[in-house]
């Protein structure tokens, strides 16, 4: 070692404690040991350095960061009850004090929200629930729930305890398809067309990696050699381990059950042969995989599972678990006559029942009646016949006094099985009595007609009167429901029109605010007859334009309506919801479905107080000689 190495090593003097390290010039005179020496002090000062700077990183890993001072929040400005801040509904109004617009807005939604899911998703019901105010006082609950929260979660982090983190839902996989079982020696080699290509990026990387050798394989074509380097190839940190082997899974596929196919009658063809034949050498899945052993199949496309199953006689040829159908299966084995399935059903096909025994009235037998036997018998057995009739004996009263309604006594009910020569006779017991019905009579017209007192016939003609107003009221209003469809349909047109400026104009048609009796005379015009035997509605005549007219108050400014085009008069062509219109279409939809209904209503029940009356004249006539030897006499 010369002195140029020393110099190259030292580039300046350094002093440490009391050693001094000489310039290039006094090296000379410097013996070879020297400088070792010298490299070793300064290596060691070199080290008394690096553990001083070991000593101040352990010091500040130690010393505890000055706490940063945490920024005040700045409150932002709350707009509570803010004139024309729009709510989503109006109902949500008031905002409760200290609360702001856009909070109390969202909340409120939230308690219509669940309303409006109780009620099935019904927005009319929803509406209907906001009305009464409940959706207003679900939202304080909601609001107060919120604030005692948050009050709760500002009370922990100043007690230094971290809220609880939210768990995130880990990626679900994705599917796995299963690849289809080789049948080739070369489907293991995928060929150039089912290569993925490379992006230019991906192209690069791949050039300016080293090849690596292709694994030859067992099944397909082997892969290439590795390539031979001239050079030795620096040495790479392989695994001692093998490739990891993935377990196979033990757990069965579900296989979902498929109706098998109807067997021809005829011989199959060669080919449906070889499609159903089972390929050997192959335990790959095939296409009656998922067959069912069993044979029938119930609408859950569940199996035979040696449940209770019906079969239908309809044509269909399918079988039904009783389960799932709601047939009790001891039903189905002593009651079911023949079953017709729902999509087999219709006015002549449809399932028939056994008739089941009378006693169930009683104990509730469940079997069917002997209905087919000679004689016939409404009881599954004589026993039960016997122990019918022992109840009903026991219902009897003991007491042979008469009394006006009440049970029968043993008396009064032998009675009624003597006089009663038929089923029909003993059915009828307790119903009104009926007039015979003479030969030639309209069987249109009820016999009271003919009985009724004379303040009964003039209640009759103005129940006729009444529902004649009525029906005429309801004929009305389907006139007014086809009108309105057709102004909806004008005001489509003329949304086209090229002097329409708006996007969506309203289309309020004018005709609207006719009431009945203006409505009616507009029906009987010329106008309203026309338009309405076609369907199609146009503008306003001279000879309606009176009707529904108003008179304009002093200095009120009426528009001139000549330079308007026929397809834009008596409209409205404001933008849709900027004008007073807005909502026309339901509204008056709704008023008129309403107004029919309510009518509807109210005819039925005229109806039904006509045919009542008329049922208590022929009911009066029929019993005016179960009476006629009591007599009634003055006595002052």
């Amino acid at each position: 070692m010369d002195s140029m190495d020393i110099d190259s090593r030292i580039e300046t003097p350094q002093v440490v404690g009391e050693v001094e390290l000489m310039d290039t010039e006094t090296s000379e005179k410097i013996p070879v040991e020297e400088p070792v020496e010298a490299s070793n002090e300064a290596s060691a000062v070199e080290d008394l350095v690096e553990e001083q700077t070991e000593e101040q990183k352990e010091a500040q890993t130690v010393a505890p960061e000055p706490a940063k001072p945490k920024p005040s929040a700045t409150k932002s400005k709350i707009s509570n009850n803010a004139p024309g801040y729009r709510y989503k509904y109006p109902e949500a109004k008031p905002t409760p004090p200290g609360v702001d617009d856009d909070r109390w807005n969202k909340i409120y939604v939230a308690a219509d929200s669940r309303f409006y899911n109780r009620a099935k998703k019904n927005a009319s019901e929803s509406r209907k629930i906001r009305l009464t105010g409940e959706t207003y006082q679900l939202a304080l609950r909601i609001l107060k729930e919120r604030d005692e929260k948050e009050a709760e979660a500002a009370a922990d982090l100043a007690a230094g305890i971290a809220p609880p983190l939210k768990r995130t839902p880990k990626p679900k996989p994705p599917p796995r398809m299963p690849k289809a079982p080789s049948t080739s020696s070369r489907d293991g080699t995928p060929s150039f067309n089912d290569r993925i290509p490379l992006s230019i990026s991906e192209q690069i990387k791949s050039e300016g990696r080293a090849r690596k050798a292709l694994p030859s394989s067992s099944q397909g074509s082997p892969g290439p050699s590795a390539p031979k380097h001239s050079s030795p190839v620096p040495s790479q940190i392989k695994s001692e381990k093998g490739p990891i082997l993935k377990k196979k899974s033990t757990v069965a596929p579900f296989k979902k059950f498929q109706p098998k196919a109807a067997k021809p009658e005829g011989p199959t063809d060669a080919r449906s042969q070889r499609n159903s034949a089972t390929p050997g050498g192959r335990s790959g899945p095939s296409d009656d995989d998922g067959s069912n052993d069993g044979g029938e199949y119930c609408i859950c496309r569940g199996p035979d599972d040696h449940r209770m199953m019906i079969f239908c006689d309809g044509g269909c040829q399918d079988w039904y678990h009783c389960s799932c159908i709601d047939v009790d299966v001891e039903d189905a084995k002593n009651l079911l006559d023949r079953f017709i399935c729902p999509n087999c059903s219709s006015e002549t096909e449809f399932t028939t029942w056994k008739r089941i025994c009378r006693y169930h009235n009683v104990d509730g037998c469940r079997k069917a009646a002997r209905v087919m036997d000679e004689p016939p018998s409404k009881y599954c057995s004589d026993e039960h016949a016997t122990a019918f009739w022992e109840f009903v004996a026991a219902k009897l009263r003991s007491n042979k006094k008469r009394t006006i309604g009440g049970a029968l006594n043993e008396e009064e009910f032998g009675a009624l099985l003597t006089s009663c020569k038929t089923a029909a006779d003993f059915h009828a017991l307790g119903s009104r009595p009926k007039l015979p019905i003479p030969e030639g009579h309209d069987p249109s017209q009820p016999l009271g007609l003919n009985y009724l007192l004379p303040e009964e016939e003039s209640t009759i003609n103005k129940i006729k009167a009444g529902r004649k107003v009525i029906e005429q009221r309801i004929e009305g209003f389907k006139m007014a429901q086809k009108l309105l469809i057709m102004m909806n349909r004008r005001a489509k047109i003329a949304q086209e029109h090229p002097d329409v400026e708006v996007k969506e104009i309203c289309g309020y048609d004018n005709r609207l605010a006719l009431n009945e009796y203006e409505f009616d005379a507009w029906c009987v015009s010329e106008e309203g007859k026309g338009y309405l035997a076609s369907g199609i509605l146009g503008p306003r005549t001279e000879e309606t334009k009176h009707l529904g007219e108003t008179t304009p108050y002093p200095g009120q400014v009426i528009p001139d309506t000549g330079d308007i085009p026929d397809e834009l008069k008596n409209l409205c062509i404001k933008p849709l919801k900027k004008c007073k219109h807005y909502g026309w279409r339901g509204n008056h939809a709704e008023q008129y479905a309403y107004s029919t209904k309510t009518l509807t209503e109210e005819l039925a029940r005229l109806s039904k107080q006509e045919a009542f009356i008329i049922e208590d004249a022929e009911t009066r006539e029929a019993t005016k000689d179960y009476n006629a030897e009591n007599t009634v006499e003055q006595l002052f």
